[in-house]
């Protein structure tokens, strides 16, 4: 019988995706690639609650040979360029396909907003051996929608959310370039913007932009307004992602 896979992320979308597939399908597998300690830390507690929230438990698929992304920039020596960043293909991509087979069908939980759908519209051309589809395009449910609806279930979402980023990807994601993100993880996750300013000396990684000049992220002014920042979604399209941004 081919497997139906529902690829959890840490994030609103997919975990609301995630419960409502499991009403229609109780036996599809909730898989997740679990990134170490690169996430928040209450991603866990969010996983944990969903978990609850499903019924049933995460499989968590890994790396062998990394544990986190830092291992894979200090392993590479290198951050992200044109061809995208080690880390997507390293820890999410290739675990991803140990994991799989021919047949089974794949749910993401990309939205209805005109972003998602422009991912999933390229995600559907660059797979299209694969069987997959995106349940919440399918029902028109946005990103907004997806919160609203983990309030009313009462599961608090992760705090990434409320310190002003817009998904759980990793924290100090290097396909972000904009400053506003860059300023965000200097106030409120200072340790990691700390490592990551100190790789990208040792790297060459000019990983932020401003007025069309790419500089070191630790050069940004100490004044720089933090706002709510954006950053790149973090899934198997990372490569062309990143194509867009240094576009």
């Amino acid at each position: 019988m081919s497997r139906v896979l529902s690829w959890f992320s840490s994030g609103a979308a997919s975990a609301v995706m995630t419960k409502l597939e499991l009403a229609a399908n109780p036996d599809l597998l909730i898989i997740q690639c679990d990134l170490g300690d690169s996430e928040d830390e209450d991603n866990r507690r969010f996983a944990a609650d969903c978990e609850e929230w499903f019924g049933k438990p995460i499989i968590r698929i890994r790396s062998e040979e990394y544990a986190n992304i830092d291992e894979v920039f200090e392993g590479r020596k290198y951050h992200a360029g044109i061809n995208g960043a080690p880390c997507t293909g390293i820890m999410k991509f290739a675990p991803r396909l140990d994991f799989q087979l021919p047949s089974d069908t794949h749910l993401w939980g990309y939205t209805a907003d005109a972003s998602d759908v422009k991912r999933w519209e390229r995600m559907q051309a660059t797979y299209a051996e694969m069987q997959q589809r995106a349940p919440l395009i399918e029902r028109g449910l946005t990103k907004d929608a997806c919160h609203a609806i983990l309030e009313r279930a009462g599961i608090k979402r992760p705090r990434i959310y409320d310190l002003g980023f817009p998904n759980g990807n990793c924290i100090g994601c290097v396909k972000a370039t904009s400053p506003d993100y860059w300023a965000l993880v200097r106030l409120h996750i200072p340790d990691v913007f700390a490592r990551r300013a100190d790789q990208s000396h040792r790297f060459g990684s000019r990983l932020t932009r401003i007025n069309d000049e790419r500089i070191f992220i630790d050069e940004i002014p100490a004044d720089w307004p933090v706002t709510q920042a954006t950053v790149p979604s973090c899934d198997f399209l990372c490569a062309l992602a990143e194509q867009d941004i240094a576009a």
